[in-house]
Formats: C-alpha cells, structure tokens, sequence
C-alpha cells in the first residue's frame, strides 16, 4: 500500500495530520526543494498533494520527475490565495490527453 503525503505551510499543517497523512511543513521556501526531493525518493509514496502557491517551484524544478506520472502529484489551494488561480488537475489533464476538461 502506498502513502499519501502532503507539503504544506504551518496554517494548514494540523489539518492534514488530523485527516491521517504525512505531512511536511515547509517554514520557508529555502526549504521546499529539500522537502519536495525527499518525499520523491520515498519509494512507499504514491501521492503527493502539494499546497498550490508551492506548485510552480516544484513544476520548474522536478518537470522530468513530474512526467513520469509517479508519484502522482497533486496541488490544493491554499488559504492564502485569492481566486482566480489556475486549475492545476484541469492543466495537468489537458496536458496528459491533449484536450481542456473543465472541473466542477
């Protein structure tokens, strides 16, 4: 059985560990990487949720590792950010299958 991890901030931390996954906290974006290519190196990970305004790092950092599909990686808003951002599964589909899919 694979885990389920989460890379998150300091606000959303608890919940997350209430809900009975592992999660990092990342206290400072100087740390993200570190966390991200830890959790990828995990062999028992099978996802990754990935707090949305952290998403473009990791995207521009790891895009060979993301390609491969495994561990699936998948952003959450966070309670910071304004509305309006990008729909990150729906780009994520849309690359994987060549067509927009709008989520409800």
């Amino acid at each position: 059985m694979y885990k389920v991890c989460f890379i998150t901030d300091s606000e959303l931390e608890t919940g997350f560990r209430l809900g009975g996954g592992e999660v990092f906290s990342v206290k400072d974006k100087s740390e993200l990487l570190d966390i991200f290519r830890k959790v990828l190196s995990d062999e028992k990970v099978g996802l990754i949720g990935i707090q949305e305004d952290f998403f473009p790092e990791i995207k521009r950092s790891f895009a060979k590792e993301l390609k491969d599909g495994w561990p699936l990686v998948i952003p959450f808003p966070s309670a910071s950010l304004k509305e309006g951002k990008k729909d990150h599964i729906a780009e994520m589909i849309k690359e994987a299958i060549g067509y927009y899919v709008k989520l409800r």
